[in-house]
């Protein structure tokens, strides 16, 4: 099939993908080489479930530079601390003492909810994250909990809220070396791309598991934040293009009929199609699909002008 070329394609696939869904979609994506977006629904706020522990992250670099915040610090863990859901240190004794570095790791590769509210609470709470965001623009990206699965309950906008654009501007920030300092950006970004959740935008890129330590000839390089819920599932981060292409993202699709977890969840293929399109469309020089991409039925079904495989 001929490679996606024209934005006038772009624009008819996404908007096949956005019809398809059972439920809103929303998709922010700006290419810094050359300065176009991709926007569909940008401005509509919409929960963000687990990227926004990237707020958290950017405060916990700020107050390590404008407060003398140590990440090298040592938190030890209480009993009270372990909170369910996503992450490993809930599989972990009290008494562990990870710092403050540690847990943000752990906090934005594995999305650990015991790590995020150790560090909202070490950085003081919910609204001195919020305000940093105010302060970069971002009105739209707010916490408005800890994660407390009693006070979420069904509805996980109770937990965040953001707008695709705002969650994407958050990226360019990083990419731009404006978000606290460019060291900092440098150092968000290196541990986003420790990210092990690649489900979603990335998820029918040609990337490697391992890429980091084996030193493969590998073309991408994607440094993201995941979230799901129940019908819901947000991807935002950066990708890393052969001939210094630079993208921030973000992906929401939320109020999917398909409530599953499973990998073939239909908000989580919804975002990679999206991650596709974008891929191909962005891609500098010749496409070259099997260097670039890895084979989907889905993707094949979308560009053949069909709902499903």
């Amino acid at each position: 099939m001929p490679r996606i070329t024209n934005r006038e394609t772009v624009d008819s696939l996404i908007e096949s993908i956005r019809a398809s869904f059972s439920g809103t979609l929303a998709f922010s994506a700006k290419n810094l080489s050359t300065g176009e977006e991709i926007v569909l629904n940008g401005d509509e706020v919409l929960p963000t479930a687990s990227t926004i522990k990237l707020a958290v992250l950017a405060e916990l670099y700020r107050q390590s530079r404008d407060e003398g915040l140590d990440l090298s610090e040592r938190l030890a863990m209480q009993q009270s601390d372990i909170v369910g859901g996503s992450g490993v240190l809930k599989e972990l004794g009290p008494g562990l003492q990870p710092a403050l570095y540690d847990l943000a790791m752990l906090m934005v590769i594995v999305s650990d909810n015991t790590a995020t509210n150790m560090l909202i609470d070490r950085v003081g709470g919910v609204e001195r994250v919020n305000q940093t965001m105010r302060d970069y623009g971002l009105a739209t990206l707010v916490l408005h909990n800890r994660v407390d699965f009693a006070v979420i309950g069904s509805d996980v906008r109770r937990f965040a809220e953001s707008s695709a654009t705002d969650l994407m501007r958050f990226n360019e920030l990083l990419l731009q070396g404006k978000l606290v300092d460019a060291r900092a950006s440098k150092a968000m970004i290196d541990i986003m791309k420790q990210q092990q959740y690649l489900d979603q935008v990335p998820r029918y890129f040609n990337l490697r598991p391992g890429a980091r330590e084996l030193k493969p000839d590998q073309q991408i390089w994607v440094g993201c934040k995941t979230g799901f819920f129940g019908g819901t599932r947000v991807d935002a981060g950066v990708i890393f293009l052969p001939e210094d292409v630079r993208i921030a993202y973000c992906a929401m699709a939320h109020g999917s009929h398909d409530l599953s977890i499973v990998a073939e969840s239909e908000p989580g293929v919804t975002n990679g199609r999206l991650g596709r399109v974008m891929l191909e469309y962005w891609w500098p020089g010749d496409w070259n699909p099997a260097e670039a991409a890895v084979p989907s039925l889905y993707y094949d079904a979308l560009v053949n002008g069909q709902t499903t495989p």
